[in-house]
């Protein structure tokens, strides 16, 4: 809401002022209807700082407490990841954050089909993988399944990098849907992928490389 210049009458004569109000309701009243989200230094649309922005201690303890276990889940996620016997031959890097998962795989001449760039297979390893990982940042105690995922390819590669970022759509019943996009180092569309997954029976355990 664009600030409003108000002129008053006073002891010591006119005095002009400006008056905020909440550009949401359109209400000039002085309290707050703690309607829209405050932006990183706790600002509402108003300008004015949101009261329900402030957090307490307690509230500030138990995000730091969550943001550290959500954090640590992932690491450890990126750790069974890595040391996977199959991605031995794809040597792939992986990075993991809540609902969102981005996997990088380099381009060599072993991933080829006969017409010299990267076989349809590690398309879909690399979206797939993305997605679940993405699925699985949100799941703390077993492992995840894919039950259903498609992939649509859109152009070749032979050099560089391929990268894959999947992030959680939402659910349906028991499964997790979810959705990945691959491209080149340069930010050229390669494929994308979707489909659902579902818990398993596996616990994350250091049996498996959860650790």
């Amino acid at each position: 809401m664009d600030q409003q210049k108000k002129t008053v009458r006073t002891k010591k004569g006119l005095k002009e002022y400006t008056y905020l109000g909440c550009p949401l309701t359109r209400n000039r009243s002085p309290w707050c209807f703690r309607l829209c989200i405050p932006d990183g230094e706790g600002l509402g649309q108003c300008g004015r700082v949101a009261p329900h922005s402030f957090k307490s201690r307690i509230q500030l303890g138990i995000e730091k407490h969550k943001h550290e276990k959500l954090q640590a889940h992932c690491e450890k996620l990126e750790r069974m990841y890595v040391n996977a016997l199959c991605n031995d031959y794809y040597d792939p890097g992986i990075r993991i954050e809540e609902g969102a998962a981005e996997i990088v795989i380099p381009v060599d001449k072993k991933l080829f089909h006969a017409g010299g760039a990267v076989h349809g297979s590690a398309y879909f390893k690399a979206l797939d993988d993305a997605a679940f990982f993405a699925v699985n940042s949100l799941v703390d105690d077993v492992f995840i399944l894919t039950v259903d995922f498609h992939v649509s390819l859109t152009r070749p590669i032979s050099a560089g990098q391929m990268i894959a970022r999947g992030r959680l759509i939402g659910t349906s019943g028991d499964s997790f849907l979810a959705e990945s996009v691959l491209a080149d180092a340069e930010g050229n569309e390669l494929g994308r992928g979707e489909g659902a997954f579902v818990k398993s029976k596996i616990k994350l355990s250091p049996d498996i490389g959860y650790e």
